[in-house]
């Protein structure tokens, strides 16, 4: 009899863990994507590594020095003559011609972590450090564009990355905006979010902290669009940021247009080749970034961010909500360690890591943006074991 209260005790103890576990997972944070990432996701900051000789020189220090704070990159000053052996293995031997500097522009370190396509070492770009050079990329009038939309309560510009054919340009372009227009017309903000102004429903316990706004930017479902014609020298540095974060799309689809999504504080993700554009592929991108922000933890999200120079804080001010929140303590080494990040729309393109076929047989609906969350995997295991218990009960019951 003892033995079958202890088992007894033992479901009671799992049946109450599980329905915490699944409760948990059901109040997910109801901020849409788009939007949280704008509030509460600092941009990853780029590297710039400044290659001179001996020393710079006063016109040169003055350039390094006139990068924008706002900009999220970090750059790294390595004197090619006398370079550390960590730096050389690192860089490559790097010979800078005499009067000049080099830059060496990379992506951020997590973004070779979820993309084992992309090799963080390899330069994104690499030429001479020029006040013209240093303000491509910095900024460019499509990111300027960009940044205003985005503040202005836009969910997400697309990006449009132009094929060179100005007629095929065109027609992709309306196509687009043929298929966001009816995409936002069937989407809805997710039940929940509360406003800034209602932090007496946090305090009373009525709605958890990570569904309030953190400012008065409109909020709501609404898209651009942006188009880079093909070779615009203002947007060099920016269109190959976009295109060498997709090497396997520049290879499969080498004048085709592809086309980015740009969210948050500059948040991409895996572009959308226009041949495979289809009003479902779009409801799908759009319904992850107007959706549920069902992740709170940046790493666990797919994309990257892009190079974008913007004091978010500044343009949030005003309207800013500040809302402490005591985070709870790490469960384990988990939490620090990030599995491939995907994206949630690619499976099938060719050369991706998800790729199943080798040539142009595309499955692209196999992959859906709102995929079954791992929590309930986890809380369906815990359920299983949660039978074996009770039929192991049943039985001893019985044998008794």
């Amino acid at each position: 009899m003892k033995c079958i209260l202890k088992i007894r005790s033992l479901v009671v103890l799992v049946f109450l863990f599980i329905s915490i576990f699944i409760s948990h997972s059901v109040n997910a944070c109801q901020v849409p994507v788009f939007r949280y990432a704008l509030e509460r996701w600092a941009s990853d900051k780029y590297e710039l590594a400044i290659f001179f000789n001996d020393s710079l020189s006063e016109d040169q220090g003055a350039l390094v020095n006139s990068l924008d704070i706002n900009a999220n990159i970090e750059t790294f000053r390595v004197d090619a003559k006398n370079m550390s052996g960590s730096e050389v293995a690192k860089y490559g031997n790097i010979l800078v011609p005499e009067g000049k500097v080099i830059g060496q522009l990379h992506y951020p370190w997590s973004v070779g972590r979820g993309n084992r396509s992309i090799d963080t070492d390899v330069p994104l770009w690499k030429g001479e450090l020029t006040t013209e050079s240093l303000g491509l990329i910095v900024d460019s009038p499509v990111r300027k564009a960009i940044r205003e939309k985005i503040i202005s309560g836009e969910s997400a510009v697309w990006v449009i990355l132009g094929s060179g054919d100005k007629e095929k340009d065109i027609a992709v372009e309306k196509e687009l905006k043929k298929y966001l227009q009816n995409v936002s017309q069937k989407i809805e903000i997710p039940e929940g979010v509360v406003g800034p102004g209602e932090l007496d429903r946090v305090a009373s316990g009525e709605v958890d902290v990570e569904d309030v706004l953190r400012s008065t930017i409109p909020l709501k479902i609404s898209f651009d669009v942006i188009r880079i014609e093909k070779g615009d020298p203002r947007e060099k540095i920016f269109s190959l940021m976009l295109k060498s974060y997709v090497p396997h799309l520049k290879r499969a689809y080498p004048n085709q247009n592809l086309i980015f999504p740009v969210f948050g504080r500059g948040r991409t993700l895996e572009a959308i080749p226009a041949s495979v554009m289809t009003e479902e592929i779009m409801m799908k991108a759009c319904t992850y970034i107007c959706g549920a922000c069902s992740c709170e933890v940046k790493r666990e999200n797919p994309g990257i961010d892009l190079i974008m120079t913007a004091s978010w804080q500044d343009a949030l001010v005003g309207s800013e909500v500040v809302v402490d929140k005591v985070l709870p303590p790490l469960t384990g080494v988990g939490d620090l360690v990030k599995s491939d990040e995907e994206n949630p729309y690619s499976e099938g393109l060719p050369g991706s890591k998800n790729s199943k076929d080798d040539d142009l047989n595309l499955n692209l609906e196999d992959e859906l943006i709102g995929q079954f969350p791992i929590n309930w995997i986890i809380g369906s295991l815990l359920l299983a074991v949660l039978s074996v218990i009770l039929f192991m009960s049943i039985k001893i019951s019985r044998g008794s």
